[in-house]
C-alpha cells in the first residue's frame, strides 16, 4: 500500500501521541474532510486532578484539521459547580469550538435541579450540529445518577424529532455517555429501540462513555465506539492503563477512528 506524504505525516503524528488504533467504515473518494476530537469520563476533582485534561485539549488543539470537539459526559465528580466550573475552565483552553453532553456524574442528585450546575455552564443537554454533510446530535442519556439507564419516552421522541427526514441519506454521528455498543458492559437497556429509530436513515457512528475503556465494533454498517477515560481519578473498567481520547476523522460518509494515549 502507497501512502501520500500527507498520510505519511498523520500517522507518524499519530503514532508519536501515543496508542494508536484504527477502524473505518464505508469510504468516499475525493469528499470533504474534517476532524473531530472526543474525549470522556474526565471525573475532575479538583485542580490537580486536571493536568492530563490540559495535555489533551493542548494536543488536539495542534490538529490543523479539526472542526470542534466533543466532551461525552462525566466531567466531574459529583455534579458539584465547582468541579463543573474547573472543567469548563480547562475546556475553554480549546482554540475551536466544543460540546457536550452531560454524564451522570454530572447530575447532582441532591439539587432541588439536579441538571442547574450543567445548563448554567455549558447550556443544553441535548443538541444537534450540522458540519458539512454531516448531522451530529447530541442525546442525554443520563437518568438521575444511575450507571444502568433505559431512555425515558420523552428522550426518545426528542431523539426521533431530530432526524433529517427531508434527507434520509444524510450521516449522522449519534452522541451520548451512556453506550449502545452491541457487546459492551452498561449498555442502555432500551438500546435496541433506540438504534431502530435509525431504520431508514443513514446513522453511521455512536460515541459514547461511560464504560471507561477502548471498545470499538462494527455492526450493520454502524461503527461504535467506547473510549479509554481521560482521568487521574479513576481507572478504566477494562483493566487496561491507558489514558487519553479519540479522534474521528470524517471523509464524505466514511469516519476513521484513532486512539490517541496522553
Amino acid at each position: 500500500m502507497r501512502f501520500t506524504r500527507r498520510q505519511f505525516l498523520w500517522t507518524l503524528g499519530a503514532l508519536s501521541a501515543g496508542a494508536y488504533a484504527q477502524n473505518t467504515v464505508s469510504a468516499t473518494p475525493d469528499a470533504e474532510q474534517f476532524t473531530v476530537a472526543a474525549l470522556n469520563d474526565i471525573h475532575l476533582l479538583d485542580a490537580a486532578s486536571g493536568e492530563l485534561l490540559k495535555r489533551a485539549v493542548e494536543r488536539i488543539n495542534t490538529i490543523p484539521e479539526l472542526r470542534f470537539s466533543l466532551i461525552l459526559g462525566d466531567l466531574s465528580t459529583s455534579g458539584k459547580r465547582e468541579e463543573l466550573a474547573l472543567a469548563k475552565q480547562y475546556l475553554e483552553g480549546f482554540k475551536k469550538p466544543y460540546f457536550v453532553v452531560p454524564g451522570n456524574h454530572d447530575v447532582d442528585p441532591k439539587a432541588s435541579d439536579p441538571y442547574a450546575a450543567f445548563v448554567e455552564l455549558f447550556g443544553k443537554t441535548q443538541w444537534t450540529h450540522r458540519e458539512g454533510k454531516w448531522l451530529f446530535i447530541g442525546l442525554d442519556s443520563c437518568v438521575g445518577a444511575a450507571s444502568d439507564v433505559s431512555l425515558p419516552a420523552e428522550r426518545i421522541e426528542w431523539l426521533k424529532a431530530q432526524l433529517p427526514k427531508d434527507a434520509p441519506a444524510t450521516p449522522i454521528a449519534l452522541c451520548c455517555h451512556h453506550p449502545l455498543n452491541p457487546h459492551t458492559k452498561y449498555r442502555i437497556t432500551n438500546a435496541d429501540e433506540i438504534l431502530g429509530l435509525f431504520k431508514g436513515f443513514n446513522l453511521k457512528v455512536v460515541m459514547s462513555g461511560h464504560w471507561h475503556g477502548n471498545q470499538v465494533e462494527e455492526q450493520d454498517g454502524v461503527l461504535f465506539v467506547t473510549t479509554a477515560c481521560c482521568s487521574t481519578t479513576r481507572d478504566n473498567f477494562d483493566k487496561t492503563t491507558a489514558k487519553g481520547f479519540r479522534f474521528f476523522h470524517m471523509k464524505g460518509v466514511t469516519v476513521t477512528t484513532e486512539f490517541v494515549e496522553i
